[in-house]
C-alpha cells in the first residue's frame, strides 16, 4: 500500500515531466487510499496540477483541502501567476490567505511579546544579582 511519501515522489515526478495523464491517475489512487485529506499530498497535487496547466483542476483540489499551509498557498498563487491569471483574482487570494492566518499571527506575536517581557526580566534579575 501505498504511503503519502510515495504519492509526494510520484506526484512530483509528473510535474518534471508534464505528465498530466499520469498525475489524474495517480490523484484517483490517492483518493482510493485516502491520502487525500493530507496536506503535504495535497500540496503536490495543487503543484501538478498548476505545473501541467490545469489550473481548474488545482483550484478544485485547493478548495476541497480540509488544510491549508504556507506551501498550499504558494502554489496557487504561483500557479495563478505562471497562467497570466488577473492581478484581482491574485490579490483575492491574497486576502483569503491573510485571512486565514491572522488569528495564527496574533497569537505569535503575543507569544513573542511575552518572551521579550520574560527576556527582560530575566536580564534585569541577573543583574540585580550581580550587583
Amino acid at each position: 500500500m501505498a504511503d503519502s511519501f510515495t504519492f509526494v515522489v510520484v506526484l512530483n515526478a509528473c510535474v518534471s515531466v508534464v505528465a498530466i495523464e499520469e498525475g489524474r491517475s495517480a490523484h484517483e489512487q490517492v483518493i482510493q487510499s485516502g491520502w487525500d485529506s493530507d496536506v503535504k499530498v495535497g500540496n503536490c497535487l495543487v503543484d501538478m496540477y498548476a505545473e501541467c496547466g490545469s489550473m481548474e483542476d488545482a483550484w478544485r483540489v485547493f478548495n476541497k483541502m480540509p488544510l491549508h499551509d504556507v506551501v498550499s498557498w504558494n502554489a496557487i498563487l504561483v500557479g495563478c501567476a505562471m497562467h497570466g491569471h488577473m492581478v484581482r483574482e491574485l490579490l483575492s487570494i491574497l486576502n483569503r490567505c491573510v485571512k486565514k492566518v491572522y488569528n495564527q499571527m496574533i497569537s505569535l506575536l503575543f507569544v513573542f511579546c511575552q518572551c521579550v517581557v520574560m527576556q527582560v526580566w530575566w536580564m534585569k534579575g541577573c543583574a540585580v544579582m550581580l550587583q
